[in-house]
């Protein structure tokens, strides 16, 4: 009799570890962002995935580089930019790229041309002086405007 309650809180601790590992990997990769064509949002290390044009696709932000922009209310002599680094993978095939949004001719580009799709890095939220710093990461989202060629 002993061995089996044993046994059964074995079994009980197995499955809500594997079911905690799990979540775990799930909440580090997806954002539940549907990758398609046109504007949308994604949070800082996660990802929107789909299946575009028969292939799989997965465009990440992977990380917030520099934020220099004017904050709100505040009198600035240049407006300053957002640079991150995203990448898109297609079918197991990732490319990395960076992106700002004002561009900067030889360092920056606001826009990038990648598997038939550009890729365009509209804005960063929250923007500067809108809320109380530092912004948690998990507030932190980049807009994108994806156009297929």
């Amino acid at each position: 009799m002993r061995c089996q309650i044993i046994n059964e809180s074995m079994k009980s601790l197995l499955i809500i570890g594997s079911i905690a590992i799990a979540s775990i990997f799930h909440s580090c990769s997806k954002s539940g962002v549907e990758l398609k064509e046109g504007t949308m949002e994604i949070a800082l290390k996660k990802c929107a995935d789909g299946k575009v044009s028969g292939n799989n696709h997965s465009l990440c932000f992977d990380e917030l580089i520099s934020d220099s922009r004017c904050p709100a209310n505040a009198m600035c002599i240049w407006q300053g930019m957002a640079v991150a680094k995203f990448s898109l993978t297609k079918n197991n095939e990732k490319h990395s790229f960076v992106l700002s949004t004002v561009p900067i001719t030889g360092t920056y580009n606001k826009d990038t041309t990648m598997f038939g799709y550009k890729i365009e890095f509209v804005n960063l939220f929250p923007y500067p002086g809108t809320v109380p710093a530092p912004v948690p990461a998990d507030q932190i989202k980049a807009e994108l405007k994806i156009t297929k060629l």
